[in-house]
């Protein structure tokens, strides 16, 4: 029961930053797909069913995430974003470095 509502909560929060706001130029999918994978599932409860963070970010010349600014709610969501984002490697084709990306990032309550 409790293996089956994790996988419903990654399913959730993969299909959510499928839809993340983020620049046209480079494909939303892919950027989303690496977002999901480098953030994981957060090991803490929430008060609230959702949380909705703004995260802006650039991409550095080695094709790192520079995190900016988190914006929250809840401080303890701001923490774990700038933790698992900040200098993870990606590789998604069309980012530009130091260029200014936002995305809108969906945490769920388990």
């Amino acid at each position: 029961m409790k293996k089956s509502k994790l996988i419903v909560l990654l399913a959730i929060l993969s299909s959510s930053l499928l839809m993340a706001n983020v620049d046209p130029n480079p494909s939303t999918k892919e950027i989303s797909k690496q977002l999901s994978s480098i953030l994981g599932t957060p090991n803490f409860k929430l008060n609230e069913n959702v949380l909705v963070a703004n995260v802006r970010f650039k991409v550095n010349a080695e094709s790192e995430i520079v995190v900016l600014t988190v914006k929250s709610e809840n401080e303890l969501v701001e923490s774990y974003i700038k933790g698992r984002m900040n200098y993870k490697k990606v590789d998604v084709p069309g980012l530009i470095a130091g260029k200014e990306y936002t995305v809108d990032v969906r945490i769920l309550s388990r």
